[in-house]
């Protein structure tokens, strides 16, 4: 029987990779690039972008008419940390689907956060998301395979809130701390904290005007935000950074690691400058720039959205961003555009990636691309309409797969050397393949890190996999101090 190998996506479990996503891509491009007509397509199908030729669009969900399924929202991580699982939103409860083939796994119906968008996955363990309950202000670590619920502490009985007052994470909701220590929320408008889970402390802001907003954690933990000010770790004022007016926004990482908060400033700063579709500021210094300027890429767009959460990515700084535009046609810069940025220190490069085709007639919020980077960057979530002609008569939630992504999906292969393992999904026989002509160690791990399956092979082995149960499993190979994994499926 003649072999076939299949194009497996390469990970290094629970490690980041450094990748540039702008492969494919040009660079500060200030050309129009018009949108043009495209048949939807089908639910799990992909489109080439006619405009943008680098990337594959493809159809996730299957909203019916009137209603809509999206992502949660762009500061909040839809993929869970190997990016093996997502989750969207979506008649009135959250879907769990599979991460990389995206097909439907079960609804989240027995999980009730504060907040539609409060769902915080671990930036470690693909397993595990937190959030707060909304019947019990419980603080709950979730196993999504296990459907374990652990209660790490109770919230209102932390903090002394009064009964009367709302628990909440938000309103203006960010992610935990991206070592999964800290989470913030407030009390009504009365009071805010954030909550260190490895020290189990509680620490007040000092903060005379609440807002009815919680600061937020920036990745590191030990900086917050809040209204366009920095806190530090003691909850005191640290410094305002050079906004004008709260508008959508998302905390991340500089290029050189440092907290950074990304937003769009209609107008220049309160210190003058900082304008564009999408602005950098350094939350240690305060620095800021503009990443899309007003100069190069026209008045910032309407309709703006901002996700900084590539922390795979070990080139820190990949942000991002979704626009709809004033005239919402498609043909300006960046209007109904995704794009990319690097961001550096002081510099950025731009790329513009895909149309998302979407107007946000008549859907309103719900119709909004709210766009959403995976945690290797290579795959952007958004919501869309798919408007044309006419205004389309669902929303549904579509991936951007990169060019990034298109070039990482190969059998893993380091100068002569090259493992696969095949067919994907795999019945009850997984097929393993090596060119190295020398013994390698094999192992097959769950999601949960436990070795279903061990042995030696050299260069060919079937192995019989049909006492292991369906699901995803990672397969491992060790080749003196080279380890490599390839994910499948079994099924």
């Amino acid at each position: 029987m003649k072999k076939i190998t299949l194009l497996l996506l390469f990970f290094t479990v629970f490690q980041g990779f450094s990748q540039n996503l702008g492969q494919g891509y040009i660079a500060n491009d200030l050309v129009q690039h018009p949108m043009q007509e495209l048949d939807k397509p089908d639910y799990l199908e992909a489109v080439t972008d006619p405009s943008f030729t680098s990337t594959q669009i493809r159809r996730i969900t299957q909203a019916t008419a009137g209603n809509y399924v999206k992502p949660m929202y762009s500061t909040i991580q839809a993929w869970n940390a190997d990016e093996s699982l997502l989750i969207v939103y979506g008649g009135g409860v959250h879907q769990l689907l599979n991460g990389t083939d995206y097909t439907f796994i079960r609804n989240l119906s027995d999980v009730f956060p504060d907040d539609i968008e409060t769902i915080f996955w671990s930036f470690t363990d693909p397993n595990v998301f937190f959030y707060m309950d909304g019947n019990n202000d419980d603080l709950i670590s979730y196993n999504v395979q296990t459907q374990v619920k652990t209660i790490l502490v109770n919230i209102r009985t932390l903090s002394g809130c009064p009964p009367a007052n709302g628990l909440t994470g938000g309103n203006d909701i960010q992610m935990m701390s991206w070592d999964n220590d800290v989470f913030a929320f407030r009390c009504g408008n009365d009071a805010a904290y954030y909550y260190r889970i490895s020290t189990q402390s509680l620490t007040q802001f000092n903060i005379a005007n609440i807002e009815y907003t919680a600061p937020m954690p920036f990745p590191s933990g030990n900086l917050f935000f809040h209204k366009g000010a920095v806190y530090d770790g003691s909850g005191q004022f640290v410094r305002n950074l050079n906004v004008n007016g709260i508008q959508h926004s998302c905390l991340g990482k500089l290029g050189n690691g440092d907290d950074a908060y990304y937003n769009v400033n209609f107008e220049e700063g309160r210190y003058g400058g900082c304008q564009g579709t999408l602005v950098a500021h350094n939350a240690t210094t305060g620095n800021c720039f503009a990443v899309t300027s007003y100069t190069d890429y026209d008045y910032p767009k309407s309709g703006t959205h901002i996700s900084a959460l590539a922390h795979k990515n070990l080139e820190d700084g990949w942000v991002a961003v979704s626009c709809l535009g004033f005239e919402r046609d498609g043909v300006k810069l960046l209007d109904q555009e995704l794009f990319v940025a690097k961001v550096n220190e002081t510099d950025a490069d731009v790329y513009r990636v895909a149309h998302h085709r979407s107007d946000e007639s008549p859907f309103s919020y719900a119709g909004e691309p709210h766009v959403t980077i995976s945690p290797t960057g290579t795959r952007l979530l958004f919501a869309s309409d798919w408007s044309g002609a006419v205004d389309g008569d669902s929303v549904d939630t579509y991936v951007a797969e990169l060019a990034s992504y298109t070039l990482s999906s190969t059998s893993i292969s380091v100068e002569n050397e090259n493992m696969s393992v095949y067919p994907n999904p795999a019945g009850n026989t997984l097929h393993l393949a090596s060119s190295l002509n020398q013994d390698i160690d094999f192992c097959i791990k769950d999601v949960s890190g436990k070795v279903v399956y061990k042995n030696r092979f050299l260069n060919e082995e079937e192995v019989d996999i049909s006492f292991i149960a369906n699901g995803l499993y990672f397969a491992t190979f060790t080749t003196g101090n080279t380890i490599k994994t390839i994910k499948f499926i079994k099924k």
